[in-house]
């Protein structure tokens, strides 16, 4: 028997969209589809004749050569940022990780894992080797180009069909704590993301970890617009409902009868939880089909279009029962908000990257992530085993070094820093009273405060600002020391 679990996904680029717009997947499409393999047809769909093809093959090749040449590496691309803002795929040159993932529901990858949503006994012997997977890409019987007047409140107008099916790799990424959310990838990615572009199919975006960290707007707000999009299944599956015993042979098979048709509403959110957020949907409650689909973020102009990349809101898990005894919330959509699945995107790239580096450099990774930065690179003992940090006893690097590398971020977190300011404050207590000591941390702490505030009424170079405060309480030392040497001489003359 085969059995069909189907439903919406969606492609989410690996790598944040350049400053100037364009998202790196489709840049490198457009790239890919210029290339000699790609270039064959003309706008027409006619073949491209030359007398001499070998002459662009032979310029084609040295472009990528030159290419290679001027550029040892492959950076990240996206807006410029520091290793701890990237993400982990990011530390992987392209042409050995994904350019995007395909996301969608886990209980639609493998139902196996949810006996909580299938209650056939024969599917917990089902393993992923079992399974093949595939995403279709539809369109309407107008032509893949055809404009359609989409209202945005519930199943487009017109007829759809498959029109492209591009293999997947078996190899999918679920959540580890049971949310209804898995990752998978594309067997062909190249030439099948070559082929999605002439489609019109547009890869979604989702902010990073550190853009979630610096955003400074709020999180949820009532009433803020978004975007279904998926699919619609006309009816039921029934093979899914049969228990499939034995081996009968002279059972017919049955075919898959589903319809599956575009579906597109807005929505309002209603309510939120730390892992769910609540919408109303234009179209009614959404129909079958549309769990793993994505929720768009409406830009602020109100216009969703091609000419800019378009970030998710969330994914949508389901709906509220319309029978539920709240009636406030009872139909209305409910989707995974979108730093949710950041934590999840995150963890399956994490998981990926290990797979993917050695263990060396994986580690390096992780160090520049968390900030642990080691400017002397991988440290070998006399065996030509790699040490921990704990059992390397040579000196730590520069501490003026470190400090100024962690001075370039925008975290408070500077152990650096501090460190040295304990040996100052050490070598300090060599050297004076504890009196003494005190009285000159206040007035340190005194200076720090005054250059703040001047900085932040008045503006100027931090050098220059420091200089003069540094200078004004030279002026008040020496007025002070003046004031002690007069009342001393006052007392030694009356004396």
């Amino acid at each position: 028997y085969e059995i069909l679990s189907r439903a919406t996904a969606f492609l989410l680029n690996v790598d944040p969209p350049n400053p100037e717009g364009e998202a790196p997947n489709q840049s490198a499409a457009s790239d890919a589809t210029s290339s000699p393999s790609s270039s064959t047809h003309n706008s027409r769909g006619l073949v491209q004749k030359s007398a001499f093809p070998h002459l662009k093959e032979n310029r084609d090749l040295r472009k990528e050569l030159l290419r290679k040449q001027h550029y040892s590496y492959d950076p990240a691309s996206g807006p410029p940022r520091l290793p701890h803002q990237l993400n982990w795929l990011e530390f992987c040159p392209t042409n050995f990780r994904p350019k995007v993932h395909v996301v969608a529901s886990s209980h639609v990858i493998s139902p196996w894992l949810w006996p909580k949503y299938y209650g056939q006994d024969w599917l917990q012997i089902v393993t992923q080797e079992h399974v093949r997977y595939s995403l279709e890409v539809w369109s309407s019987n107008e032509g893949l180009n055809s404009s359609v007047n989409v209202g945005h409140d519930g199943k487009l107008k017109g007829e759809y069909k498959p029109v492209a099916k591009f293999a997947l790799n078996p190899y999918p990424i679920h959540h580890p704590t049971e949310m209804d959310l898995a990752v998978i990838h594309l067997k062909q990615e190249e030439e099948s993301l070559k082929q999605m572009m002439k489609l019109g199919i547009q890869p979604l975006n989702l902010p990073t970890a550190h853009d979630f960290e610096n955003d400074d707007s709020p999180v949820f707000e009532a009433g803020e617009k978004v975007l279904f999009q998926g699919f619609e299944v006309y009816e039921a599956n029934m093979t899914d409902q049969e228990t499939v015993s034995g081996t009968d042979n002279s059972k017919k098979e049955e075919d898959d009868e589903r319809v599956f048709h575009p579906y597109s509403s807005l929505g309002s959110l209603t309510f939120a939880s730390p892992d769910r957020f609540l919408s109303q949907t234009k179209g009614g409650p959404l129909p079958e089909g549309l769990c793993g689909g994505p929720v768009i973020q409406i830009p602020a102009s109100g216009k969703i279009g091609k000419e800019s990349p378009m970030n998710i809101r969330g994914v949508v898990e389901g709906i509220v029962p319309t029978n539920h005894d709240n009636p406030q919330i009872a139909g209305h959509a409910s989707f995974i908000p979108s730093y949710r699945i950041r934590e999840f995107v995150d963890f399956a790239e994490k998981i990926m990257l290990e797979q993917i580096i050695d263990s060396d450099l994986f580690k390096r990774c992780v160090d520049m992530k968390e900030r642990k930065n080691n400017t002397r690179g991988t440290v070998y003992g006399d065996d030509g085993n790699i040490l921990d940090s704990a059992d390397d006893d040579d000196e730590p690097a520069d501490p003026k070094l470190l400090a100024g590398i962690e001075g370039t971020g925008d975290s408070y977190n500077t152990p650096q820093l501090d460190r040295e300011f304990q040996d100052i404050v050490s070598s300090l207590h060599e050297k004076h009273s504890p009196e003494e000591v005190d009285a000159i941390l206040a007035t340190v702490e005194r200076e720090r405060k005054e250059v703040a505030e001047i900085l932040e009424k008045e503006g100027g170079d931090v050098d220059d600002v420091i200089e003069r405060v540094r200078r004004k309480t030279y002026e008040e030392k020496e007025k002070l020391m003046k004031e002690i040497m007069d009342e001393m001489t006052g007392q030694s003359k009356k004396s």
